[in-house]
């Protein structure tokens, strides 16, 4: 009987600390919700600002790419009457997706735009927003057995396209110069977990398909996690007998590892890459001419778009399931753009 009368003790202690827990997460999400009314100069005497209050989650809410996502979202939803916050960006301590999301649930926002991290947790989260009538958009990866109402991706098949016409373009020369196929490498992340580096590789096999007899494709699943990893794997691409001609990079961890090895192993001139983002190293690459171009998903246009599709369903309850942001290709051409 007091082992029975123990169990019971210690199964409402546990009951008690996980609902002080929740307690002060919903009171955290409360307080935070006000700093950020009375940081944006909308305290609730004078609510004229802006119509929604929409919450923008990832988590890691201080990454420079992130912040740009925000920022893009930030300048579309002045014009919306749309108050765009970058959730847990000014909270000490770190925080999960699942418990910034629960933060905004409670200070009752009026829509959430979230970068899935912990597809199971972050799922529950949706679930219960869409309960509470609080629309949710997921935002470059998804969490599809959710009630989400929209995710924004990039338009995948659209960036095997333009990785394929580059392709095309430096193929073609370098089979003028060489009495051989030419060998064209596809690094494909060991990370990423959803359809994209396939329909990807689909798009880059179909737009070259018209010059299959010049090249030899193939892919190689790389372990991009860091830096060192990224650039082992390369190095042993760069230092094989039958290395790539062209090298096309799915990341910006894998265009700073081609950049280091075609440098150090000095294959400039002989291994032509295709990158991708527009960090530093790849923009100083391209002026350079070790890189020959690099595919951009602008992160400010993933902000737009999530931001205008949030605008839409709060407005007309209505929206796509699926809404695209088409890639950019920078170059020699056009680099001035994207340095200035």
């Amino acid at each position: 009987m007091k082992s029975y009368k123990e169990n019971w003790k210690k199964l409402i202690g546990i009951g008690v600390v996980a609902l002080a827990a929740l307690m002060v997460l919903i009171g955290i999400g409360m307080v935070y919700h006000e700093k950020v009314k009375k940081d944006a100069g909308v305290e609730k005497k004078d609510r004229t600002d802006y119509q929604y209050h929409v919450a923008i989650i990832s988590e890691n809410p201080t990454d420079s790419f992130w912040k740009k996502i925000y920022q893009g979202a930030k300048d579309a939803g002045k014009g919306d009457q749309i108050l765009i916050e970058n959730f847990g960006e000014t909270l000490s301590g770190e925080y999960s997706t699942e418990e910034l999301m629960e933060m905004a649930i409670a200070a009752r926002v009026d829509g959430i735009i979230v970068q899935v991290s912990g597809e199971e947790a972050v799922s529950a989260q949706i679930d219960k927003a869409e309960g509470q009538d609080i629309p949710v958009i997921t935002i470059r990866s998804d969490a599809p057995g959710s009630k989400r109402v929209s995710f924004v991706s990039g338009n995948d098949y659209a960036i095997g396209e333009m990785y394929g016409n580059q392709i095309n373009n430096i193929a073609q020369k370098k089979a003028e110069e060489e009495d051989r196929k030419i060998r064209v490498t596809v690094l494909l992340n060991s990370e990423e977990k959803n359809a994209a580096p396939n329909v990807i590789f689909t798009a880059i096999s179909e737009t070259t398909a018209s010059i299959a007899s010049k090249i030899e494709l193939t892919s190689k699943v790389i372990d991009n996690t860091g830096m060192f990893e990224s650039e082992e794997n390369v190095r042993d691409l760069i230092l094989d007998a039958s290395y790539p001609d062209i090298i096309v990079c799915m990341s910006a961890v894998d265009t700073s590892s081609a950049i280091q090895c075609v440098v150090d192993y000095n294959k400039v001139g002989q291994t032509s890459i295709i990158g991708y983002y527009a960090q530093k190293d790849t923009l100083e690459g391209i002026q350079k001419g070790i890189v020959e171009s690099s595919v951009l998903i602008n992160p400010t246009e993933w902000g737009k778009t999530a931001e205008q599709g949030m605008n839409e369903y709060l407005k007309k309850r209505h929206i796509s399931e699926y809404l695209t942001v088409s890639p950019e290709l920078i170059t020699a051409d056009n680099i001035k753009k994207y340095t200035e």
